[in-house]
C-alpha cells in the first residue's frame, strides 16, 4: 500500500512520485497554481521584453499540471493558460475577442500542443502507476518468500537439534552453519542502500565451511548499493559449486580469495586448490551464466577459468562500482 505522506517534504516527494488523485479539488487547485506561476513569470519577462511569445511559459504549467494532477487538471491549465496569455499578452491587450488571424492560429497551435503534452503525460502516469503496482507486488512476494524461508530454516533447525541431541559437537557445527546461511539470506532481503564490508560479505557465505579452508586477503573495502547483493549471489554459486565438485568437496581442499582496489578498479580473485581435477562443463549452467553476466550492469566482468588444478574466477569492476546505487 502507498503510505500517507506526513511532513511537507514527504508530501512533495509523494505527489512527485504518485501524483494527485484525478478530478480532485486539490488537483484542480494545483493546475490553477501552475497557471498563476507561469503568468507571474511571463509578467516578469514582459518587463524586459514585451514582445516575447505569449504562450511559451504556459507549456511547463500544462506539463506539471498534467503530470501531478492528471488529465483533467492538465486540460484546465491549458484552458486557463490560453485565456491568460490571450488576454494579458496578445495585442491589443486586455481584450478577449479581438485579434488577428495570426493570433488565432497561434492560440490554436498552443491548444493542440498542450493537448499532445497532456496525452503524453497521461501515458506516463499510467506507466508509472503500473510500475508502482508491479513493485508493490514484487515486494509482497519477496517478503512472503523471506518469511517462508525463515520458517523452513527454523523447522530444519528444530528437526536437526532434536535428532542430534545426543551429538553435541556435531550439532554445534551444523547450528553455526545454519546461522551463517540464514544471515546471508537475510542480507539479500535488505534494501539496496545498505552497505557491507567486502570481507564480511565473503564470511557470511563461507563461514559454514570453516576458517581453515577459506583464506581471505585484502584491505578493507566498503560496498554499497546493489553490488553487494549481486556479489553475494555470485559467491553463493561459487561456494555451492566448490562444495559439490571443487575444493570444498574434499577434506584438504582450500579456497583463497584475494582482492585489491586501485586506479584500475576493483579486482577479486577466487582460487580453488587441493580439490579434484577440474574440467570445463559441456553445457553452460544457470549458475555459470549468473556468475559471468550479473556484473554487466556495473560495467564489470567475472571470468571462469576451469584450470585442472582448481577453478579460478576473476572478477573485475570499475572504481566507482563500490558506491553505485
Amino acid at each position: 500500500m502507498k503510505r500517507n505522506p506526513q511532513s511537507i517534504a514527504d508530501r512533495v516527494a509523494y505527489y512527485a512520485r504518485h501524483g494527485m488523485r484525478s478530478h480532485s479539488p486539490l488537483a484542480f487547485a494545483f493546475a490553477i497554481f501552475c497557471v498563476m506561476a507561469a503568468t507571474v513569470a511571463r509578467l516578469l519577462v514582459d518587463l524586459i521584453t514585451p514582445l516575447a511569445g505569449p504562450y511559451e511559459l504556459y507549456f511547463p504549467a500544462v506539463l506539471a499540471a498534467a503530470l501531478i494532477g492528471g488529465r483533467a487538471a492538465g486540460g484546465l491549465a491549458a484552458l486557463l493558460g490560453g485565456i491568460a496569455a490571450w488576454y494579458l499578452f496578445v495585442s491589443p491587450r486586455f481584450e478577449l475577442f479581438v485579434g488577428t488571424t495570426d493570433d488565432v492560429v497561434s492560440l490554436v497551435l498552443f491548444l493542440i500542443a498542450a493537448a499532445a503534452i497532456i496525452w503524453i503525460a497521461d501515458l506516463y502516469r499510467r506507466v508509472l502507476r503500473k510500475l508502482d503496482e508491479e513493485e508493490h507486488y514484487r515486494q509482497i512476494v519477496v517478503d512472503e518468500l523471506g518469511h517462508r524461508m525463515k520458517n523452513k530454516l527454523a523447522t530444519i533447525h528444530a528437526i536437526l537439534r532434536h535428532e542430534l541431541r545426543a551429538h553435541k559437537d556435531t550439532w554445534d557445527s551444523i547450528s553455526g552453519r545454519l546461522r551463517a546461511l540464514s544471515a546471508a539470506d537475510d542480507f539479500l532481503l535488505q534494501p539496496d542502500s545498505e552497505g557491507i564490508e567486502l570481507r564480511t560479505l565473503f564470511a557470511m557465505e563461507l563461514q559454514p565451511y570453516g576458517e581453515n579452508r577459506v583464506r581471505m586477503r585484502g584491505e578493507p573495502l566498503q560496498l554499497r548499493g546493489r553490488l553487494p547483493s549481486l556479489l553475494l549471489l555470485i559467491v553463493h554459486e561459487l561456494a555451492t559449486n566448490a562444495a559439490k565438485y571443487g575444493a570444498l568437496s574434499v577434506e584438504n581442499g582450500c579456497v583463497t580469495i584475494d582482492w585489491w582496489h586501485g586506479a584500475d578498479g576493483i579486482a577479486i580473485d577466487w582460487i580453488e586448490t587441493g580439490g579434484p581435477a577440474v574440467a570445463a562443463p559441456e553445457k553452460r549452467s544457470f549458475g555459470t551464466n549468473l556468475i559471468e553476466r550479473s556484473l554487466e550492469v556495473f560495467r564489470g566482468s567475472a571470468r571462469l577459468d576451469f584450470a585442472p588444478q582448481g577453478l579460478v574466477c576473476r572478477i573485475r569492476l570499475p572504481r566507482d562500482a563500490a558506491a553505485a546505487d
